[in-house]
Parts: structure tokens; C-alpha cells; sequence
């Protein structure tokens, strides 16, 4: 497995450190961690340098020498039999230099830290992870801690649910934990709010019949989820009917004390993203435990301007 640790010196990136460290990774696994320095300022909160680029060379040389051996310092943490660690700083646009670097490195997994904003600060300046999270070609954990003794995956039977599945199956990061499936139905709005007395009685009848069909298709959803996993610590699945999708994935997980939630992402326009949200988004933004948004490989795009290699 390859695993992109990205980091940028901050409290928050040592929890994805942590993680990192935790992760149960196969023998022959490569674990890369990358920075990068951005032609401005560095992140606030960072622990890297805040100078912005200036000349002469000798002192961005200086910036880069001090953050590589920052880097070195840390995958010695990284360190275990079987896995090669190996160290990369970038120089450019953070989350668009992670993604590339994700692509090159043919990732199977980014693993960042999550900086905690206030929900008015995210939306109007949004945050490297986020945008990762959005753009990157493979599953991205966005670690709070270092624990995976209980995974919650949320399940809506839909195609990234499934990928999200399988991730768990076969990636084999998950073969000591506990895993919980809660199944959720989402009847919507009822369609017959608003219809005259006379069809009034027939339409309230005709929507307990699709409430029923939504809690037999999540029950179905959770069993066919546990069929899956069958191999695996499952500790329980549950189906559950609500419109409120995130706050009941929220309260499963802070009620079973989830260290992970592990939520499928479907391909949005940015637009309507950034109009209506997701499911996945909320989760990340909102919950308390790490959580893994599994995304639908896409083809690499390579971009290696302006990097160095550091050999760890």
C-alpha cells in the first residue's frame, strides 16, 4: 500500500502523524510524507517558517533545509518492519500540490490533519484538507487521533457507499477493529404535504407504504454491507430512517464512541457542493472521531514542477 502522509507542521498534521504511525500497513508498504512551502505565508498555526519567498536562493535554500530536516525527525516515528518511508518537500499551492503528488505517487490513500475552523471561517476561506478531500484520486483519512479500535461505516447502498465497503474489505487497515454499519433511508419530504382533504387519507396512506420500502431497503443495505465485512469484528449494523443523514451517522458515532467514520463521496459540481453540501462533507467538518471519505479513482495527472526529493 502507499500512504501520502501530508503535513504542514501544525498540531493538527501531528495527529495525522500519529495516525500514520497506527496504521496496520502490509509488508512492502511505502509511507511518503510530503510539505509543502507556499509562496506566501505558511498555514497559520503552522510550525514551519512563516517567511514568504524572497531572494536570494541561499535563503529559500535555508527554509527548505530546516523544514527537511523537520521531516527526517518525524518519519523516524513512521518507522516499522516492512515499510519504507520516504520523504518529499514541494514547493507551490498546498492542496494542489498534494493532489498531484497523490497522483504520481499512485496513492491508495492521503492522510492529513484536520485543522478544527469555525464552521463561518471553512465556508468563506475553506481549507487545504477540505479541498483535498474534494480533488484527490484516491480515499483520504482525515485523522483527528491515532486510534481505529471502532469503525463506523455509514451506508446508503449507493455506488461511493459501496467503494467505501469494499475500501474496509480489502485494504487491510482494518483487520484488528471493531466495525459498526448503520444503514440510513432518507424518506425526504413528503410528497403529499400540501394535497387536498378529499386525497388526503389516500396520499398519507400511500406514503407509510414508501416509508416502510425506505426501512426495508436500508435493512437490506446494512445486511448486504455485513455480507461484505463478513470476515471481519463486526460489532453491529442497524438501519434507520430519518431525513437528518448526518446527524444520525454524528450521533451513532459519538454514542458508540467511534475513533473512525468511513462515508462514500459521490462526484459533485463545485457549484452544487458548495449550494447543498454532501453527506461527507458535513461528516467531516461536524464530527468529532477521524473520518475516512472514500473517493472513485480517477486517472493520474502528473505535475512534478518544483519539487525536491529528500532521501529519508
Amino acid at each position: 500500500m502507499n500512504v501520502l502522509l501530508a503535513i504542514d507542521g501544525s498540531d493538527a498534521s501531528m495527529s495525522a502523524v500519529a495516525a500514520a504511525a497506527a496504521l496496520p500497513t502490509s509488508p512492502g508498504s511505502i509511507v511518503e510524507v510530503v510539505t509543502v512551502i507556499p509562496d506566501s505565508f505558511a498555514p497559520e498555526g503552522a510550525v514551519w517558517p512563516n517567511v514568504v519567498r524572497v531572494e536570494p536562493p541561499n535563503d529559500r535554500e535555508r527554509i527548505y533545509g530546516d523544514v527537511s530536516r523537520r521531516l527526517l525527525e518525524i518519519s523516524d516515528r513512521l518507522r516499522t518492519d516492512g515499510r519504507t518511508i520516504e520523504v518529499r518537500v514541494l514547493d507551490g499551492r498546498p492542496a494542489t500540490k498534494i493532489v498531484a503528488e497523490a497522483e504520481r505517487f499512485e496513492a491508495d490513500l492521503i492522510v492529513m490533519g484536520a485543522r478544527g475552523l469555525s464552521p463561518v471561517r471553512r465556508l468563506l476561506v475553506g481549507s487545504v484538507s477540505s479541498e483535498v478531500v474534494d480533488h484527490a484520486p484516491c480515499p483520504v483519512l482525515i485523522a483527528r487521533h491515532g486510534a481505529f479500535e471502532r469503525v463506523l461505516l455509514a451506508t446508503d447502498g449507493s455506488p461511493s457507499a459501496t467503494d467505501a465497503t469494499a475500501f474496509i474489505a480489502e485494504s487491510g487497515l482494518f483487520g484488528t477493529s471493531q466495525i459498526r454499519i448503520v444503514s440510513v433511508g432518507d424518506p425526504g419530504i413528503p410528497w403529499w404535504v400540501g394535497v387536498t382533504p378529499i386525497d388526503g387519507m389516500t396520499s398519507i396512506d400511500m406514503y407509510a407504504d414508501e416509508e416502510r420500502a425506505i426501512e426495508r431497503r436500508a435493512r437490506h443495505v446494512a445486511e448486504e454491507a455485513r455480507k461484505r465485512l463478513a470476515d471481519m469484528d463486526i460489532a453491529g449494523a442497524s438501519a434507520v430512517r430519518d431525513s437528518d443523514v448526518v446527524g444520525t451517522i454524528l450521533r451513532e458515532a459519538e454514542e458508540w464512541q467511534a475513533d473512525v467514520i468511513v462515508v462514500g463521496a459521490r462526484n459533485m459540481g463545485t457549484v452544487h457542493r458548495w449550494l447543498v453540501g454532501s453527506v461527507s462533507r458535513s461528516v467531516l467538518h461536524l464530527a468529532e472521531a477521524s473520518v475516512l471519505i472514500v473517493r472513485p479513482r480517477v486517472s493520474p495527472v502528473i505535475d512534478e514542477k518544483a519539487e525536491w526529493a529528500v532521501p529519508a
